[in-house]
């Protein structure tokens, strides 16, 4: 090329450049349609489908529509009459329901952080042992065990009889006498509370111990080097890392105490004189020991939009932690 020519863009890479240029602007290709491929996708989550229809879908429409109506008895021909809201209506006058609501509530702000403490505080102490698996192994045994097992178990061990409740005997070591656990209304929430935090407190344990092990061991070194001791490493390293499995924990148990049922109709059954009626245990005496399940439904309704807040507070959660 001789000096002082102008640069010129040839024909050809001109035509190339404006061909690459409209190939990258098109539109992406639809796929065809395939009927072969959606009847494969359609056996495969058919079956689920069907199942959530049968089981969680119809039960709950059901349940709404049993919630309108009131009826004297259980039976495909016993006659049912439409009332509207008066079920709920009925709900705001009804004393028993009232007790039941504020155990309900009492169970919430009680069990949910014992639980959640005790399981932070377990895991955190367990990884600190030389043989953490033995622990963990002693503290995971309930969850190997039904609720009305547990129930069972914990009903023995509060019997106002020395001789067969533990708890009782161990009390009569220290010269206290025996207290009636699960027969005085002072007493018989809390009771339940321990049975309950006894049953659930493995689960926590074992998920937060396996959060607590994902937790890079270099932050925590990098921290004692910069001349942090235990208790700032604990509030300032271990639980902001640990803090998405620990919302998880107290999501779960939240939803877990707000339809507790098992436990309590195992060993109190709602007694004494109601003390510990739960929204749960309500729902099933009124639809199936009063033989009214409009009412019961009514309740079981309520329990459904109690729940359903936690639930959804927990799904946006995923969605914000999620990745993006």
């Amino acid at each position: 090329m001789e000096k002082g020519t102008p640069l010129v863009a040839s024909p050809t890479s001109s035509s190339s450049a404006t061909a690459i240029a409209g190939t990258r602007a098109a539109p992406p290709r639809r796929r065809a349609f395939n009927l072969v491929n959606y009847l494969t996708v359609l056996m495969f989550i058919g079956p689920a489908l069907a199942f959530i229809g049968l089981l969680v879908i119809y039960p709950s429409i059901k349940t709404l529509y049993n919630s309108l109506t009131s009826t004297a008895g259980i039976g495909f021909n016993v006659p049912t009459k439409f009332v509207g809201l008066d079920n709920f209506r009925t709900m705001f006058n009804d004393p028993a329901l009232g007790t039941a609501v504020f155990n309900n509530i009492l169970w919430l702000v009680i069990v949910t952080p014992v639980t959640v403490i005790f399981g932070v505080v377990f895991a955190v102490l367990f990884d600190k042992v030389r043989y953490e698996s033995i622990p963990k192994s002693i503290v995971f045994v309930p969850m190997a065990i039904s609720a009305t097992a547990s129930g069972v178990i914990w009903r023995l061990m509060y019997a106002d009889d020395p001789n067969t409740g533990v708890v009782n005997a161990m009390l009569g070591w220290i010269r206290i006498p025996a207290i009636s656990f699960l027969g005085d209304t002072n007493f018989v929430n809390y009771a339940l509370f321990g049975a309950q935090v006894w049953a659930g407190l493995g689960f926590a344990v074992v998920v937060l111990s396996a959060a607590l092990k994902a937790i890079p061991a270099e932050l925590t070194e990098a921290a004692r080097i910069d001349g942090a001791n235990a208790l700032q490493i604990f509030w300032r390293i271990t639980i902001p890392m640990m803090w998405p499995t620990i919302t998880v924990i107290i999501t779960l148990t939240m939803i877990g105490v707000v339809k507790i049922f098992d436990i309590i109709y195992t060993m109190t059954g709602g007694g004494p004189a109601g003390a510990s009626e739960v929204l749960a245990t309500q729902m099933y005496t009124q639809a199936f020991t009063n033989f009214n399940p409009g009412y019961g439904s009514a309740i079981a309704v309520v329990l459904l939009i109690a729940v359903l807040p936690i639930m959804a507070i927990n799904i946006r959660r995923f969605r914000t932690e999620g990745p993006r």
